[in-house]
């Protein structure tokens, strides 16, 4: 079992993140949630990026059971809600899209979590429970030194989608079905209700690849790699500079 609080802390001290690091996990039974120490439960309508909102900025654990207020299209995407049976696209009306068609399309796009029972989210330093996603938010530069990090333990090449709207899906349920760090863009819905303020990306990781970002971040700082990124001027040779990265490169010596 990893120490998900020393790899959140070293995470956020290697790279400034400003919020909590959350683990969510989804749980088959929903009363399996009852146990988790100091759990809250929302018991107005409710959408998802509230729930995260609270987690990664209050500090909150936080669950929801499939009997829970939440907005059905949140639900459906995240398992806590069924499709009925015979349902090709949502019933409350055109907003995003401006047919039928294109939202019958979108509706079928989405990557959606099993049904279960319940979920939680929680801060990675305080979760009692062994996550099944873990989720950051960062500025464009935080999000890809963590990835710049990853493959400097294992490189792959990352796909991520844009569904647009209700990109949790994009993020969350996406990572959670492929077993794949998801990039996401944060759309109006999560903006608006889930207070993610306008420099903010969100990254979804397979829990194993927390401490791969960790550790290769510490592989990065002996190699001439910083965060904060430091700038250089546009105008300035960049041979000394290449040459502390690449010692042993000759295009790079005087």
């Amino acid at each position: 079992m990893a120490n998900w609080a020393e790899l959140s802390n070293e995470l956020r001290h290697q790279f400034c993140i400003k919020t909590q690091p959350l683990g969510f996990k989804r749980f088959e039974k929903a009363d399996e949630i009852d146990q988790i120490p100091n759990l809250r439960r929302m018991t107005k309508f409710f959408t998802l990026c509230q729930m995260i909102s609270q987690a990664r900025r209050w500090g909150f654990t936080i669950g929801a059971k499939n009997t829970d207020p939440m907005f059905s299209h949140c639900a459906r995407i995240h398992g806590l809600k069924e499709i009925p049976p015979g349902m090709q696209r949502p019933t409350r009306g055109l907003r995003w899209m401006s047919s039928w068609e294109d939202e019958e399309k979108r509706f079928k796009a989405f990557p959606r979590i099993p049904y279960s029972g319940a979920l939680v989210f929680a801060p990675l330093t305080t979760m009692a429970f062994e996550p099944d996603v873990i989720m950051i938010y960062g500025d464009p530069s935080q999000i890809i030194m963590i990835i710049q990090s990853i493959h400097r333990k294992q490189f792959e090449r990352f796909e991520f989608a844009c569904i647009g709207e209700s990109s949790c899906a994009d993020s969350l349920a996406d990572c959670y079905l492929s077993r794949k760090p998801k990039v996401a863009l944060p759309g109006f819905g999560e903006r608006r209700l889930g207070q993610v303020s306008d420099e903010e990306l969100v990254i979804a990781l397979p829990p194993d690849y927390l401490a791969k970002a960790v550790e290769g971040f510490r592989e990065l700082l002996t190699k001439n790699v910083k965060y904060p990124i430091p700038f250089m001027g546009p105008d300035m040779s960049v041979r000394e500079s290449f040459a502390r990265s690449y010692p042993d490169e000759p295009e790079f010596k005087e």
